[in-house]
C-alpha cells in the first residue's frame, strides 16, 4: 500500500511588512512539481537527499501520536522544486511529506491542523500554506492590528485568509531561473533570520502604499480579468514591497544578477515581472498561453543564461 501525494509552487509577489505579522500576496502554480511517495515498508526509510527535513516531521508525528517508534514506511520525495529560488520549495516538500505521511499512517483523513502542525512552516508568510489546501491569488495579514492581537494572546496559528481569488484560466506565469547563480543571491535558513533580523519594520506610509496598490488595483484586476491593470499593479507592488529590504539586499531586488535581468525583460517588453520572495527567481505574467510558447520559441538566444519554464495558476487543488 502506498500514498502519493503532488502540489505546485509558490510565488511570492512581497510582504507587506518585514516584521510580525508581516502579511502579504502570492499565487500558487502548478509547478515545478513536488511528488511525494510514502509506502508500507517493515521498517523506516527515508529519501537521503531530504533526510533532515523527513526527520524532523517524523519526530514531529511521533510525538503527536504518542508512538515511540518510526513508522513502518519508507518516505521518498520523487520530485522536488529546485530549492532556494523563492518558490516555495521547502513549505510544498514538508506539507506534502506530512499530508502523505498521515493519510498512510492514519484510518482517518488527516486535518489540515493536523498537517500544518507537522509541517511546521509559515513562520513569516503564510501564502504557500495556505495555497497548499486552497490555491489561487492568496492575501493574508491585511490587518495588522488582529494579527498583532493574535500573537499577544499567544495564538501561533498562521495569518488568517484574507481574499482568496482564482486567477484567470488563460493567463500564464513564466518563471525565470538562472543558470549559475551566487551563494550571495541564495538566502534561506539562518540566514534568512539574520537578515530578517536586521530590517527595520515598514513605517504607516511604506505598508499603506503596498495596502493600497493591493486592494485598489492587484485584487480588483484579478477579479476583472484585467491582465493589463494586473501587469502594472504586481510590478510595482513587488517593487515596493523589496524596497523595504533594500537594506540588506542593495536594493528592491536581490543582488545584481537579478537586478540586471528584471530590468532586461521589462526593457525588452515583458509584462508583470518581479522578484519572487527572496529571488533569485524571477517571474513575468502572460496573458495567454500562446503569448507565453511564442515567448518561450527564442527565449535561449535572447536571455542567454537562463531557463524560462511557462506555469499555470492553479485555481484549485490538484492533487493524487
Amino acid at each position: 500500500m502506498s500514498v502519493e501525494v503532488q502540489t505546485g509552487a509558490r510565488l511570492h509577489f512581497g510582504l507587506l511588512d518585514v516584521a510580525a505579522p508581516f502579511g502579504g500576496c502570492g499565487v500558487m502554480i502548478d509547478g515545478p512539481p513536488t511528488r511525494v511517495r510514502v509506502r508500507s515498508t517493515p521498517t523506516f526509510q527515508c529519501d537521503e537527499r531530504h533526510r533532515d527535513r523527513i526527520i524532523g516531521i517524523v519526530d514531529r508525528w511521533q510525538q503527536m501520536t504518542g508512538q515511540a517508534t518510526r513508522p513502518s514506511v519508507t518516505i521518498e520525495v520523487v520530485s522536488a522544486a529546485p530549492p532556494h529560488n523563492g518558490l516555495g520549495s521547502g513549505t510544498q516538500l514538508s506539507l506534502a511529506i506530512s499530508l502523505a505521511l498521515l493519510k498512510q499512517t492514519s484510518a482517518e483523513p488527516p486535518t489540515r491542523e493536523c498537517v500544518l502542525r507537522l509541517a511546521n512552516r509559515g513562520r513569516r508568510s503564510a501564502v504557500g500554506s495556505h495555497g497548499f489546501f486552497e490555491p489561487g491569488f492568496i492575501v493574508e495579514g491585511l490587518n495588522r492590528g488582529q494579527a498583532i492581537a493574535r500573537e499577544r494572546t499567544g495564538n501561533q496559528q498562521l495569518n488568517p485568509i484574507d481574499r482568496r481569488i482564482p486567477v484567470p484560466e488563460s493567463w500564464r506565469a513564466g518563471i525565470v531561473l538562472m543558470d549559475d547563480v551566487s551563494p550571495i543571491e541564495t538566502i534561506s535558513g539562518d540566514e534568512e533570520q539574520q537578515q530578517f533580523d536586521a530590517l527595520q519594520p515598514a513605517s504607516d506610509e511604506e505598508r499603506a502604499r503596498l495596502v493600497d496598490i493591493l486592494t485598489g488595483e492587484l485584487i480588483p484586476s484579478i477579479e476583472q480579468s484585467d491582465f493589463d491593470s494586473f501587469a502594472d499593479a504586481v510590478t510595482r507592488y513587488n517593487r515596493s514591497s523589496g524596497e523595504l529590504f533594500s537594506s540588506v539586499q542593495g536594493g528592491p531586488y536581490n543582488g545584481e544578477a537579478t537586478t540586471r535581468l528584471i530590468e532586461r525583460l521589462i526593457a525588452s517588453g515583458f509584462r508583470g515581472v518581479g522578484q519572487s520572495s527572496w529571488g533569485p527567481g524571477v517571474f513575468t505574467w502572460f496573458e495567454t498561453e500562446k503569448a507565453a510558447n511564442l515567448a518561450a520559441q527564442d527565449w535561449d538566444k535572447r536571455f542567454p543564461g537562463t531557463k524560462l519554464l511557462v506555469q499555470r495558476p492553479l485555481r484549485h487543488t490538484e492533487r493524487r
